[in-house]
C-alpha cells in the first residue's frame, strides 16, 4: 500500500481536509454500467450517486 500524505492507503484532497480512500466492489457488468448510465442520465457523479445511496440506506433501513 502506498504511503500518502502520512498515513497508508490514505489520500489527502480538497478543503475539508479529509482523506479519501478507495471502495472496491464487485458487481455485475449488467449493475455497473447501469449505475453508470443512471448517474450520467441526472448528471451527477458516481461518487454523489454511492453517498447519495448509501445516506438512504441510512436513513431508512433494510426492508426485507
Amino acid at each position: 500500500m502506498a504511503k500518502v500524505a502520512g498515513k497508508l492507503g490514505t489520500k489527502t484532497s480538497g478543503s475539508d481536509g479529509k482523506g479519501l480512500a478507495n471502495l472496491n466492489l464487485k458487481v455485475s457488468e449488467d449493475e455497473k454500467w447501469a449505475f453508470k448510465e443512471w448517474c450520467v442520465k441526472h448528471r451527477i457523479s458516481q461518487v454523489d450517486g454511492f453517498r447519495r445511496a448509501f445516506e438512504l440506506l441510512k436513513e431508512h433501513g433494510l426492508k426485507d
